[in-house]
């Protein structure tokens, strides 16, 4: 008790200075504030989603080339094309008009074991992206088509016919670093010296049960050097020991008020001097020549992103079947889809297990927490079926940026070669095209026909 005592005296002088400090100096302010951005987080949530909605959105069905032996790098160039979408918002744009910046839906499907490759796109993009792919494929046969998914509804609350399970994927490291590409998989001294590092999956998805579904879904937003680029140079910086530049921060924006009255400086009493505890003196601009080969490599794969058109990047994959024959090794073949893209020297893509994944596991007794478990899973399940159908940015984890390169790995048409050929359930063209001869006869009014 007599503890109790001398610590009451302490917790009513913290809440009379509490109090001083909300009501007598104006830290009630910051409650206004708090409150104007919240209306304002309101507001033009709303004006993004109404200029979103006014957007038309088409969707195309590629068939692909029966014989594709047209190298990866044709998706790459196809990708830097369609980077074109990217156009400069203006200060009444974005903030009065709700513009921001569109996006394209690249997906692989398949329905019952036939594998089509689907875009969605926004309308006024679809000459742009039809030229880019027949320009490099021109076999190839594009022709608009319905959403897949527009007839399916699913309400975990309401238990249905079927049963869905997915995920959305993240990097395991930060997003300037790459993960391998398909030139990684390139031997130029082997007999077959280009392996399809989705060969595997390809083929995993034309056999699966007519009543089943798998989607992979990438949703890619251009984006412009300027605001991702920086961070990839301060990378380069980090991993060579390069001093960084002082940025600020939040930390050093409270703290303001107290080196005006106190007159220090909380970086000096934190961190010692220049805020990093030692002396710059003697000190080498980068640790460039003492690094190993394996991080140079890093480094020089780290540079090597930057110097592609970005994209901030979001992945789902969805898989849908009757619910008394869901199958779920079916898990197998989906997160495995991106495991060959991995290694030490680069990034990972992993499946979110912690947030997006439509799978929960008890902490302590599953009897006990069955209601808690059931509402979890229900709400997990409604989120991420509604980020998928909407094709949503903006649900689910934080966007990634993936380049060029690293978008053609992962969407891309299968590659044939002399051992080697597409499954025969993937969608392609019936019939080779080819342009007509030049001295072609052409019917006119003076000919006689």
């Amino acid at each position: 008790m007599e503890i109790l005592k001398d610590l009451l005296p302490n917790f009513t002088d913290i809440f009379h200075i509490a109090f001083l400090v909300v009501i007598k100096y104006y830290g009630w302010v910051l409650f206004i504030f708090g409150l104007i951005y919240m209306l304002w987080r309101m507001y033009y949530v709303e004006i993004e989603h109404q200029y979103v909605n006014s957007q038309e959105w088409v969707f195309l069905n590629i068939k692909v080339p029966r014989e594709n032996m047209v190298s990866t790098l044709a998706v790459e160039a196809i990708f830097s094309q369609m980077h074109a979408l990217h156009v400069g918002k203006t200060f009444a744009e974005r903030f009065i008009e709700g513009q921001i910046q569109l996006w394209y839906s690249l997906e692989i499907v398949s329905l019952g074991g036939k594998v089509s490759f689907l875009l969605r796109i926004p309308a006024r993009m679809k000459d742009v992206v039809e030229s880019a792919f027949y320009s490099h494929y021109p076999q190839a046969e594009i022709s608009e088509t319905t959403d897949y998914m527009e007839n399916f509804h699913y309400d975990p609350d309401q238990p249905g016919e079927y049963d869905i399970f997915g995920s959305e994927w993240k990097l395991s490291d930060d997003d300037t670093i790459p993960i391998k590409t398909y030139k990684d998989f390139e031997h130029t001294s082997a007999e077959e010296k280009i392996i399809d590092p989705l060969a595997n999956f390809f083929e995993g998805m034309a056999k699966i049960q007519p009543y089943e579904l798998i989607s992979f879904q990438i949703i890619i937003q251009p984006i412009s050097d300027e605001e991702w680029k920086p961070r990839a140079e301060r990378k380069v910086k980090e991993l060579t020991g390069e001093q960084m530049p002082h940025q600020a921060s939040f930390l050093g924006f409270l703290m303001i008020p107290f080196e005006w009255f106190a007159h220090f400086s909380y970086k000096e009493t934190l961190f010692g001097e220049h805020g990093h505890g030692e002396k710059e003196e003697n000190k080498p601009k980068n640790n460039w020549l003492s690094m190993t080969e394996m991080q140079k490599e890093r480094v020089n794969l780290v540079e090597q992103k930057a110097s592609k058109a970005g994209y901030k990047s979001k992945i789902r994959m969805l898989y849908i079947a009757p619910a008394d024959k869901i199958d779920m090794t079916r898990k197998g073949l989906m997160c495995g889809l991106y495991r060959p893209l991995g290694s030490v020297m680069r990034n990972k893509l992993k499946p979110d297990v912690s947030t997006t994944w439509t799978g929960v596991d008890a902490v302590f007794s599953k009897t006990l927490e069955k209601p808690y478990l059931d509402w979890l899973l229900k709400n997990k399940k409604r989120k991420f079926i509604k980020g998928f159908k909407q094709r949503n940015i903006h649900i689910g984890l934080p966007k990634f940026i993936l380049n060029s390169e690293e978008l053609a790995t992962l969407y891309h048409f299968p590659i044939t070669t002399k051992t080697t050929t597409a499954p025969s359930a993937i969608e392609k063209t019936e019939s080779k095209k080819s342009q007509p001869p030049a001295n072609l006869p052409i019917a006119g009014g003076d000919s006689g026909f």
